[in-house]
């Protein structure tokens, strides 16, 4: 790339002027001329020799092209450069190291035990980090040397803080196996499926149960004789009801991504922030921070992020199209409220109003789910007589 200067002659006459440049065989790329004067292109040596020309006519340097420019904006902004050079290393080396450690535990003497152990293995405050594999070995030495004392240990780092949490070793000499439950049913409904692996089932295929009534008892019986109380296991699926309300608009906008990206650096310092390249203000974009330094010491963040281009769709419904996205609506609803684990029967709009541009339905569904929920069998107490 050919490296230029741009210089402005003005005054008489500038065409005889140039005649004497060519005679004196200064080389010039470029020449565009205007009222009273002449703009030209001219490389570095070249331009030696211009200045020392004595001349009558106004010379000026305008511009610089290729590398002349760069080494001009560096020159221009060097002392902004030097000043955002250091505030770089020194954002840098302060967001390597480490201004807080927390420990959960509700016990002090164990969050006092932890610090001093991660004190030994050099994670303290003013300290520099450790690495991800270096900080592993830390929690599995801990871990190793106090098994008796610690039953789990995990530390985290969240930018310049440690979080360390520890959970206490506890020992029990019981043996639970579990206690002896029913399993009712968490809402009306009626009865299409139903499996035990333990329990009595108590109730039949096709019969509508309510909130609350066991399905399958933990007690086992004989002729009306209680033999024994077990955890009951199993699950029971069950036809269940439910009516969704939709509101849609005729007329919308959708924001579709578009896949165009680019690559934007922000600097910010304060409240003020600057893009120093790639972004623009009627750039309709969603934003993803690729890398970032900042530190709550000194207030300056750099951080480069990846932009990525959306369309704004106008949508306008006709009637049945709403219909179609309403029902489509109404069932990410269900599945929001009832989970993934559950089989739409049947459907019917009840309701549908239409009123300022937008259309009112209410929406009836009938659903295969799983109703299975516990209860703890109670005690019986015995009278005396």
């Amino acid at each position: 790339m050919k490296n230029f200067y741009e210089i402005k002659i003005t005054g008489k006459d500038t065409k005889r002027f140039i005649r004497t440049l060519h005679r004196m065989k200064i080389q010039l790329y470029k020449i565009k001329y205007q009222d009273n004067s002449v703009v030209i292109w001219i490389d570095r040596e070249n331009y030696q020799e211009l200045r020392k020309i004595k001349t009558i006519y106004k010379i000026e340097l305008v511009g610089y092209h290729g590398i002349l420019k760069i080494e001009y904006l560096l020159k221009k902004y060097s002392l902004f450069i030097s000043m955002m050079g250091i505030g770089l290393l020194l954002i840098l080396i302060l967001s390597k190291m480490i201004f807080s450690i927390e420990v959960i535990h509700v016990k002090k003497e164990y969050r006092d035990f932890i610090k001093e152990e991660l004190k030994k293995e050099g994670i303290e405050l003013f300290h520099f980090q450790k690495s991800f594999d270096k900080q592993e070995q830390i929690v599995k030495k801990i871990t190793t040397t106090y098994r008796d004392k610690i039953e789990w240990l995990e530390i985290e780092r969240i930018g310049t803080k440690y979080i360390a949490k520890v959970e206490e070793r506890k020992y029990s000499n019981t043996k639970n196996d579990g206690e002896p439950r029913d399993i009712i049913a968490k809402k009306d409904g009626r009865i299409l499926e139903i499996e035990a692996s333990t329990g009595t089932v108590i109730a039949k295929k096709d019969q509508y149960v309510k909130k609350g009534d066991v399905l399958i008892s933990g007690q086992i019986k004989n002729k009306d004789i209680l033999m024994a109380e077990v955890k009951a296991e199993g699950k029971v699926k069950a036809l269940t009801w439910y009516t969704v309300n939709v509101s849609l608009p005729y007329h919308y906008q959708e924001e579709k991504k578009t896949g165009e990206k680019r690559k934007v650096l922000n600097i910010q310092i304060l409240s003020k922030k600057w893009n120093i390249f790639g972004s623009k203000k009627e750039y309709n974009k969603e934003t993803s921070p690729i890398f970032e330094i900042k530190n709550q010491l000194i207030p300056i963040s750099i951080s480069l992020c990846e932009e990525e281009k959306i369309n704004k769709i106008e949508k306008v419904y006709t009637r049945d199209l709403a219909l179609i996205e309403a029902s489509r609506i109404a069932r990410e609803k269900l599945e929001q409220k009832l989970g993934d684990d559950i089989e739409i029967l049947y459907e019917k709009s009840l309701k549908i109003t239409e009123e300022n541009s937008k259309i009112d339905i209410e929406i009836f569904f009938t659903l295969k789910e799983d109703i299975t929920a516990y209860q703890e069998i109670p005690e019986v107490v015995e009278e005396e007589s």
